[in-house]
């Protein structure tokens, strides 16, 4: 296979897609407070007395699904959840773990043997949801998930605590996981995707609003060969993070028609995705829709469609005037299928800033006759431009 010397360059520099990540020991972890054993389907925190600081430690081998309900620690205590004293893999499934109505917990697991550097391995999804928040999911491995890897969100229904007028999902950090061969959906699915909900609540229409997402850290993952986006974050309204990820072929059985076979995409504002590494997407390497996105020093490569593609509320409403703009900085975008960046986002309080990016491409032209790096809805989309970089593909690499 050829490859150009950016490429070449950008993949010996960096760690290699399969090296492991930083794994917990379980030299900082407390000693068991109580042991399920596989045979067991459901911790109820509740009824067992879980107290804020307990250690909940899953007995190894193979397993069924589990739920986890009520596990309520506190901001100085949280509740840890890992494996006892071996690998627990849980057998394929519709999901794996189920955490419910639960706060201030974190899933970890600790690595038995450097041959295994997952304590924890999930043959299903690991959902976070039923108006569970501050929760931290780290060193585990999704082998496989008939739908998204992991699923982080409350859907809305009839009972108004699910309602954004009444609920902000907050604190959820997933850092160090492994996530691979999801069937039919995202490696990391967080958030809710759509606008509204209809729905006939005691025999009444009634439209239901998503919660929304505030301080959110995705960092440091692997994901690979998802059928959809690798990481979907939807629904954000601050303080949100998405770093140092490492993505590669995503969209490798997408929704029909071909749509969110993205490396990451993400709906809201004031987020920043920085330093991932996004290696043969299906589609756009990014898709970003929101106000005050920062994206800093990223490297996409062989996106299948644009490299980032993004727009914000403006474009898509008229009466929507004034957002913050985005800022493009430091970018390294090699053979994307069509353009560098596609910019739609319009009609924001000052100029886009894109700088420092470096593009590389085979120096096809667009239909205007002009270089496929950057590509601008209209005038609307207001941007300064500053120390871009383009590079035509040699054919002697």
């Amino acid at each position: 296979m050829k490859h150009s010397a950016l490429t070449l360059g950008v993949l010996l520099a960096l760690p290699l897609l399969n090296s492991n990540s930083v794994l917990a020991n379980d030299s900082h972890l407390a000693t068991c407070d109580f042991t399920i054993p596989s045979s067991h389907y459901l911790v109820d925190g509740a009824a067992m007395n879980i107290q804020p600081g307990n250690t909940i430690c899953l007995a190894a081998g193979e397993r069924g699904p589990l739920k986890l309900k009520n596990i309520l620690g506190s901001a100085d205590n949280p509740i840890i959840v890992r494996n006892a004293d071996g690998v627990v893999t849980t057998k394929p499934y519709e999901y794996s773990i189920a955490v419910e109505q639960s706060k201030w917990l974190r899933l970890t697991s600790v690595s038995p043997e450097p041959a295994q550097p997952y304590g924890i391995r999930l043959g299903g999804t690991l959902s976070i949801g039923q108006l569970s928040e501050q929760v931290e999911v780290d060193n585990i491995e999704v082998y496989r998930a008939r739908f998204a890897g992991m699923l982080i969100k409350t859907d809305p229904n009839c009972d108004p605590a699910t309602w954004a007028e009444n609920f902000t999902m907050t604190g959820i950090n997933i850092h160090h996981n492994y996530v691979h061969h999801t069937e039919e959906g995202e490696g990391m699915y967080v958030g809710y995707t759509g606008k509204s909900r209809k729905l006939e609540c005691n025999g009444v229409a009634t439209t239901v609003y998503p919660h929304k997402l505030e301080n959110i850290r995705i960092h440091n993952n692997k994901l690979e060969h998802t059928a959809a986006d690798g990481i979907q974050l939807n629904s954000v309204t601050g303080n949100a993070q998405i770093y140092s990820n490492k993505i590669y072929r995503t969209g490798v059985s997408p929704f029909a028609p071909v749509w969110q076979n993205t490396g990451i995409q993400v709906g809201g504002d004031d987020v920043q995705v920085r330093d991932n590494l996004i290696y043969r997407s299906g589609g756009n390497g990014m898709m970003l829709d929101g106000d005050n996105l920062q994206v800093i020093n990223n490297k996409i490569i062989y996106a299948g469609e644009n490299g980032i593609f993004a727009r914000n509320s403006a474009q898509q409403n008229a009466q929507i005037s004034g957002g913050l703009p985005h800022s493009y900085k430091d970018n390294l975008i090699v053979q994307p299928a069509t353009y560098g960046l596609k910019l739609y986002a319009t009609n924001t309080a000052s100029a886009h800033l894109i700088s420092d990016n470096t593009i590389e491409n085979d120096g096809r032209l667009d239909a205007a006759n002009r270089p496929m790096t950057f590509s601008f809805l209209n005038d609307q989309v207001e941007r300064v431009l500053l120390n871009n970089h383009h590079y035509i593909e040699s054919t002697n690499n």
